[in-house]
């Protein structure tokens, strides 16, 4: 008689089907939040408008700024999962490299993100404060009217690209208009790359939660 003197098998923990399902499904509430916050906002001043209309504009509008900062804040959590959800199919198909540019571009954008939130949260609540000084006031806004550089969202889509691109662990097509986007956020036509990331987003989304295997064309 033999005696099986070997340690029995673990069985490493995995991603359910469901969760497979629902995690990429987080697209979809990030780019609703995001349009909603940014709706919710409204018209904001540019970076040029002088102290005293910055005084009328926060006295009149800084609840709903306040808001919508709060629902951007909210779509960068949902934004976080959805990064995440793409890193777990890259992680299944790509290399390592490969995987770990999408998880690190995923956390560029989020932190942007969320700074983004944070400095409109702060003129939300603080641009109505007696002893706030406008030269302050107009500090704190030029933080939140002038945008970022992009390169964060170039990082994140130039991984996404390789990783459909290369090792096919998206379709195709979301790859190249991945990369169609990170070449965007390049020249002039930045804002219209962000707007358009957001419809991405969801067609990634809704991709993935039909599609849970990696590699799908």
């Amino acid at each position: 008689m033999t005696v099986d003197n070997r340690e029995p098998r673990v069985e490493q923990p995995t991603v359910t089907g469901r969760t497979e399902r629902l995690l990429p499904l987080a697209g979809i509430a990030f780019a609703v939040l995001s349009a909603a916050g940014n709706l919710t906002i409204g018209d904001f001043p540019d970076e040029s408008t002088a102290p005293a209309a910055l005084a009328t504009f926060y006295a009149k509008h800084h609840d709903s700024v306040a808001l919508g900062a709060t629902l951007l804040g909210y779509s960068t959590v949902f934004f976080a999962f959805f990064g995440v959800a793409i890193w777990w199919r890259a992680r299944c198909a790509a290399s390592p490299v490969i995987a770990a540019s999408v998880l690190l571009g995923t956390a560029m954008v989020a932190v942007e993100m969320m700074l983004s939130a944070d400095t409109y949260l702060n003129l939300g609540h603080v641009s109505t404060e007696s002893n706030l000084t406008p030269a302050a006031l107009q500090a704190i806004h030029i933080g939140g009217a002038v945008g970022g550089t992009g390169a964060d969202s170039v990082v994140f889509l130039v991984a996404v690209a390789a990783a459909g691109i290369a090792a096919r662990a998206l379709p195709r097509w979301l790859a190249w208009t991945a990369l169609v986007l990170a070449v965007m956020h390049l020249t002039p036509l930045g804002f219209l790359a962000y707007l358009l990331f957001h419809l991405w987003a969801i067609a990634a989304a809704v991709t993935f939660a039909l599609r849970t295997r990696p590699g799908s064309r």
